[in-house]
């Protein structure tokens, strides 16, 4: 009974909301010293000191591009440049995550931001740092003029995971910017209810969002760090999730069994698609409840597999199920049990 109650509450729990796959994942896996020009990204504003590709790259638990290539050094006075990832996002959210390692901060100044994808000026989204008493504050800011720092609670020489955050809303002036800073090995599989710095509102709203801007200011306010890893998309579990194609195109539905199972913190889901169609794939405890969503949105026949990182939950058994909607109609689910082991 209890495994027939299971099923019918899996089944209510369902939904097609869209997801949003990775806009823009950027590693800096190039050779040593090239200027990041020659790997996509644009200079368009400031002068003196270029963006170059530096090693080691950073490394952050549990975070999908941790780990990857090399990095980038931004300084101070310098070049500002900028990556697109679309043609433009206007509706929903968007956010961007990256990894960093400040050894210089000042009085503040921002050092990363969203621009449209038609302009080289109108940033939002702007992401700052500032020296607070001997400590870092992180701050976040909707438009030039207005910023929300955090407490002065964080280090120089430790490598953070930022996430910025914009929201889109139906009315004038009214979207808002969010920031969250996560120290390894935290990443929390749902955006928590509060931000490390803001909601930010001030100011006028964005008409659409189309690139990635990396800026490096004065000399007397700009931070001198370590960029790595940065990843925009427009939900929560499209930063923290990564899914991998295998490149083959296979003759049947089917889903694996997680390995390795038992598993502390991070088990890995294979699953193979036959044709194009929507996918969903979610994480449910022994009550029915879902605990985490995995993918939600359109994939090309193939073979992925993602990873599930369980580090904020306990020990037990859980369920994962998936949904497949092909485009020529036909519809597969299946689900399987894991257990976690801490």
């Amino acid at each position: 009974m209890k495994k027939i109650i299971f099923i019918a509450i899996l089944v209510i729990a369902f939904g097609t909301s869209l997801f949003g796959q990775s806009l823009l994942t950027e590693n800096f896996d190039y050779p040593v010293g090239d200027s990041i020009t020659m790997h996509g990204w644009t200079t368009y504003s400031g002068s003196g000191y270029p963006v170059y590709v530096v090693s080691p790259g950073l490394v952050y638990t549990n975070y999908p591009l941790s780990n990857i290539g090399n990095a980038a050094r931004l300084g101070n006075f310098g070049q500002d440049y900028y990556k697109p990832f679309t043609a433009g996002v206007t509706e929903g959210t968007l956010y961007a995550a990256f990894m960093a390692k400040f050894d210089t901060v000042r009085t503040g100044d921002y050092f990363a931001a969203f621009l449209p994808s038609t302009s080289t000026s109108f940033y939002t989204c702007r992401i700052f740092v500032k020296d607070s008493l001997g400590g870092v504050s992180f701050g976040i800011g909707k438009t030039a003029t207005s910023r929300v720092y955090s407490a002065p609670s964080f280090a120089l020489n430790t490598t953070y995971l930022l996430i910025a955050k914009y929201s889109f809303e139906s009315g004038t002036g009214d979207d808002s910017v969010k920031l969250y800073v996560f120290t390894s090995p935290v990443l929390p599989g749902t955006e928590p209810s509060t931000p490390t710095a803001g909601p930010d509102a001030g100011g006028s709203d964005a008409t659409e969002l189309g690139r990635f801007s990396v800026r490096q200011g004065t000399s007397t306010s700009s931070p001198n760090l370590i960029i790595d890893g940065i990843k925009v998309s427009t939900t929560w579990t499209g930063i923290i999730t990564e899914v991998k194609s295998l490149f083959t195109v296979p003759d049947n539905f089917d889903m694996s069994q997680n390995y390795p199972n038992p598993f502390n913190p991070t088990t890995k889901i294979k699953f193979s698609l036959p044709q194009n169609g929507f996918v969903t794939l979610k994480v449910y405890n022994i009550l029915g409840e879902e605990v985490n969503t995995l993918i939600n949105g359109n994939y090309n026949s193939g073979v992925y597999e993602t990873e599930f990182n369980a580090g904020n939950l306990s020990s037990g058994m859980y369920f994962y199920r998936i949904n497949y909607f092909s485009t020529d109609g036909k519809s597969f689910s299946d689900t399987k049990k894991l257990i976690l082991v801490k």
